[in-house]
């Protein structure tokens, strides 16, 4: 699928910690170090790592297209070669290569705070024995930044099928789910994922050494930005934009279920 670049796209974006984050990293067993302690760089820095957002936008465009009575593939359940939907199109499937790349996420704090907790024995109804943990977070209102790159974002006649199908995760994960990590039923995790910047480079770009690309669209900023992104906004410029992108998806989607097999 990938012996020939046509195109790559590649976004900038945020996470916006809404409440107490926790992405759990390796205990350190030391005397007085938390139970459950955050993941962090060599340098002491929190960060999210690509690879748990990949996973939840996966499950998030999953959801979606089930929601909508649309073919998507599970885990446990991949699609068949030559029947691929699109989330096996975006993030990988039996026999195809995922053609998104999601880099970890980094802020320029190391400030982080720790949370008590008490294991509750469901059958006794009270503290289990031993219960008492503490929970290493990273603020509320910590932002994390990060990219994302996805080759060849066309899907048959669909200029930008597959941008269109993660910006549609997006907003979908925004107005609905918002949860990332560890302790969401205690309320932490709940963050937005804000694209910034997106910017398409082609071959021939590449050539020319033009390396900054094409810029598609950016992030318009508003007083209200955070509320518009709660529901499932991505107010981008230039207009219209970003519902082009996801039109394509819809469109793509569209001609699957009709019976074209388009790649």
């Amino acid at each position: 699928m990938f012996d020939t670049l046509e195109s790559r796209i590649i976004i900038d974006y945020e996470i916006w910690v809404r409440s107490d984050l926790h992405i759990g990293g390796h205990d350190s067993g030391a005397p007085g170090a938390v139970d459950m302690g955050v993941m962090k760089d060599v340098d002491g820095y929190p960060f999210v790592p690509g690879a748990s957002l990949k996973g939840v936008l996966r499950s998030e465009m999953e959801r979606l297209l089930n929601g909508l009575g649309k073919h998507a593939c599970s885990p446990d359940k991949l699609c068949d070669p030559e029947k691929e939907c699109t989330v096996c199109k975006l993030f990988g499937g039996r026999e195809v290569a995922g053609s998104i790349r999601v880099r970890d996420a980094y802020t320029d704090s190391r400030k982080t705070m720790v949370r008590d907790g008490v294991r509750i024995d469901r059958k006794k109804r009270k503290a289990a024995d031993r219960g008492y943990y503490t929970m290493e977070v990273v603020p509320k209102g910590t932002k994390f930044k990060g990219r994302i790159t996805i080759e060849n974002p066309k899907l048959g006649e669909y200029q930008y099928a597959k941008l269109g199908a993660l910006l549609g995760t997006v907003r979908f994960f925004n107005a609905t789910s918002k949860s990332l990590g560890g302790g969401v039923s205690r309320g932490f995790g709940e963050v937005l994922i804000v694209p910034r910047l997106i910017r398409e480079i082609t071959a021939d770009d590449y050539l020319e050494g033009r390396y900054e690309g094409k810029e598609l669209v950016s992030l318009i900023e508003e007083d209200d930005l955070g509320s518009d992104l709660e529901r499932g906004e991505l107010p981008m410029s230039p207009d219209n934009e970003v519902d082009g992108f996801i039109g394509d998806w819809k469109g793509y989607v569209e001609a699957m279920e009709g019976g074209s097999n388009q790649s």
